[in-house]
């Protein structure tokens, strides 16, 4: 009886685990972007966006970029940014950027205002990005991956937004 009551429990366990990982993934986007498409991208590995997803992390939103070479975290001027674009359409200019370990909130004509913090981290090829979606105030906002310096720039997805549910 007991040896049943055990098996029961690891079932309705695994069952609990099952759901909660599908649903996870359920909202888990990937986007890939053409591998030194420019140039510049085919010199500097290290601003070329090969993939760009967005999921989540318990309650908080995680963008993850992988570039085409090896990042180097001592150089902040090539970390990628996150566009965010809640009310405007698919082409608009991003309401808020995320970058470094700030939510910036950005308006036509005025300074970037902070409205929050971001976590980023840095391994291998790819650099990652957890933030709370309460920030953006948003149940659903478009992202794009973006990585510029100078005169190299790489936006994934191209010429538009991907949707995505916070």
């Amino acid at each position: 009886m007991m040896r049943q009551l055990r098996l029961v429990t690891l079932c309705a366990a695994l069952a609990v685990f099952a759901l909660a990982a599908a649903a996870a993934l359920a909202n888990r986007q990937t986007v890939r972007d053409a591998r030194a498409e420019t140039k510049a991208l085919k010199k500097n590995g290290r601003l070329d966006i090969i993939r760009a997803t967005a999921g989540h992390q318990g309650e908080l939103l995680k963008h993850v970029v992988t570039m085409r070479r090896r990042v180097d975290p001592d150089r902040p001027k090539e970390r990628p940014l996150i566009g965010l674009n809640a009310r405007g359409g698919p082409h608009s200019d991003p309401e808020f950027l995320v970058f470094g370990a700030d939510v910036f909130k950005v308006r036509a004509g005025k300074d970037p205002k902070r409205v929050g913090g971001a976590e980023l981290s840095s391994r291998g090829r790819r650099w990652a990005y957890l933030f709370d979606p309460a920030q953006i105030d948003l149940k659903r906002y478009g992202w794009a991956a973006i990585a510029t310096r100078g005169k190299t720039f790489d936006v994934a997805p191209a010429g538009r937004y991907k949707n995505h549910r916070a």
